[in-house]
């Protein structure tokens, strides 16, 4: 279904495990990366799935070759899917693509719905700090939840969505698009989040990004479809007070990029 590779950033906090006994304590996890590619719907369809504490980057691919589906009574059709994820702080990608027509199928044709389904997933700590300002003063900092949507089509019998959302600390941003044949087509973004913390203190970035397609085989006298959601997030820092700066455990930076 496609060769190249994706890119993608998401970002969860865990927080430190507690002491296990008062001798012995468990090595708490403060980032790490996560990614998972589904295929489904028929013969030779696999996911490929990828969880890494304390790691910076990691992807996966699941790409089956498409297939002829025949009916004894009701014809043949073709069915093709794809997915992909890159986790990488602070920075997400993932794209899924589905693809179904008619090679001589009639109405009567039947099967479930092929689809892929794309998951990048990053998380980090990090502390505030200041050369310039004492531990404890309060700073607000604001960070943007920018998703670039570098396909987004489809036609024919098609569902499917691309899915951001963004948690700092307790604070949260999610956005949506998402498509289909029935009902229609949605959009809702939440750009930013603004967290007020002081010098010192430490917060968790999770970030979480998705992308799923789905195309049928037939609906009445409509046969087939043709879905591609591909999205790049991406976890920048749109506000923060002059002397401030952001220390990750995970050791990335996470660029500023002052808001238009």
């Amino acid at each position: 279904m496609f060769s190249r590779t994706v890119t993608l950033t998401a970002l969860l906090a865990l927080s430190g495990l507690g002491l296990a006994a008062s001798t012995a304590s468990a090595q708490a996890i403060y980032f790490g990366v996560e990614t998972d590619a589904e295929t489904l719907g028929y013969t030779g369809c696999y996911n490929s799935a990828t969880y890494l504490p304390s790691a910076t980057f990691v992807s996966s691919v699941a790409d089956p070759a498409g297939a002829t589906l025949t009916s004894p009574y009701y014809g043949s059709m073709f069915a093709d899917v794809g997915a992909s994820a890159e986790a990488q702080q602070p920075v997400l990608h993932a794209q899924a693509i589905s693809h179904t027509h008619s090679i001589n199928a009639t109405s009567g044709f039947s099967g479930s719905a092929p689809y892929g389904y794309g998951y990048a997933h990053s998380f980090d700590r990090v502390t505030v700090k200041s050369g310039s300002l004492p531990k404890g003063t309060p700073v607000t900092i604001v960070f943007g939840n920018q998703v670039d949507l570098n396909a987004w089509s489809y036609t024919g019998l098609y569902d499917g969505y691309i899915d951001m959302s963004l948690q700092i600390g307790v604070g949260t941003a999610h956005s949506r698009w998402s498509a289909s044949y029935l009902y229609g087509v949605t959009a809702s973004q939440a750009p930013q989040i603004t967290v007020q913390t002081t010098v010192g203190s430490q917060f968790s970035i999770d970030g979480k990004l998705r992308a799923q397609a789905k195309t049928f085989y037939v609906d009445g006298r409509t046969f087939g479809g043709d879905i591609h959601a591909d999205a790049t997030a991406r976890i920048v820092v749109l506000d923060i007070p002059a002397g401030v700066t952001l220390e990750s455990f995970s050791g990335m930076v996470y660029p500023v990029v002052p808001a238009n």
